[in-house]
């Protein structure tokens, strides 16, 4: 995999708080985010990774009601304690002001594994997404293979499982009970070949 490692680092600037790092990043070029406090530059994607994204993007926008939920990619953040993360995919429930440049009601995440994000997809980022009251499902997507490991809270107990449950193969589907869906890897990966 090509550009920058996902390795928190000074190389710009003290510790920041969200409100100055939403300032600072609004007229930046590439993609940051805010790791409790640090700006860290994210990793440049690759082919497979955008394909399986958008996938997501269009598999949910055919299986949800688009009056009640919102769909978004990377470039909408979402606010994760002391943390701005811009998940590949993330559903929320319309409404909102139309010029937030973040949320911290997710209902959905989705993030694509890339080789230099694996430590934060599995354990940086599940440590700070499942705590948020609104998620339901965080999704981790392998991007050259029909592999997902998915954590989804209890209805009942409203907790989430302390390891993920893995969904592979073409013909398997992730349920997202939160919205009584069933969402086939078929479509997620069609792009995606063995």
């Amino acid at each position: 995999m090509t550009g920058f490692s996902e390795e928190t680092q000074a190389a710009y600037g003290a510790a920041m708080d969200k409100t100055t790092f939403l300032a600072w990043v609004r007229d930046k070029d590439g993609r940051y985010e805010l790791d409790n406090g640090q700006v860290v530059m994210q990793a440049r994607i690759t082919r497979a990774h955008s394909t399986v994204a958008n996938e997501f993007v269009a598999a949910l926008r055919s299986l949800i009601d688009p009056d009640r939920w919102g769909i978004h990619t990377e470039s909408f953040g979402i606010e994760a304690g002391n943390s701005i993360r811009y998940p590949d995919v993330m559903v929320e429930t319309r409404g909102g002001e139309l010029d937030d440049m973040t949320t911290d009601e997710p209902y959905l995440l989705v993030e694509v594994l890339s080789p230099s994000s694996e430590q934060n997809d599995f354990v940086t980022k599940p440590a700070e997404y499942l705590k948020l009251p609104s998620l339901q499902i965080y999704i981790v997507a392998s991007q050259d293979q029909p592999k997902c490991w998915v954590w989804q809270r209890d209805p009942v107990a409203g907790t989430f499982p302390d390891n993920p449950v893995e969904v592979s193969g073409r013909h398997a589907t992730i349920d997202i009970g939160c919205f009584g869906i069933a969402l086939p890897l078929a479509q997620v990966y069609r792009h995606i070949k063995p």
